[in-house]
């Protein structure tokens, strides 16, 4: 049990600093503008360790897909 809980541990800090090394609204990117960043079935892990980003609220659009440049970012 042990075992497992370091992996969930291990796996949600990976998570939390591959997203907290995106500056803020970088993921703000419209679905039609979306550029894949994945394959069919990625997950919101294995996206954010390719320093991507993830929302799988819209179907028929990347799930995975890249993050607008810091020039195009509008903080």
């Amino acid at each position: 049990m042990e075992n497992k809980m370091f992996w969930v541990l291990t796996i949600s800090l990976i998570v939390g600093l591959s997203n907290a090394l995106l500056p803020s609204g970088q993921c703000n990117v419209p679905a039609r503008s979306r550029e894949n960043c994945g394959y069919p079935g990625i997950d919101e892990i294995e996206c954010s360790a390719r320093q991507c980003c993830f929302d799988s609220n819209m179907m028929d659009v990347p799930w995975c897909f890249k993050p607008i440049s810091v020039d195009e970012c509008v903080l």
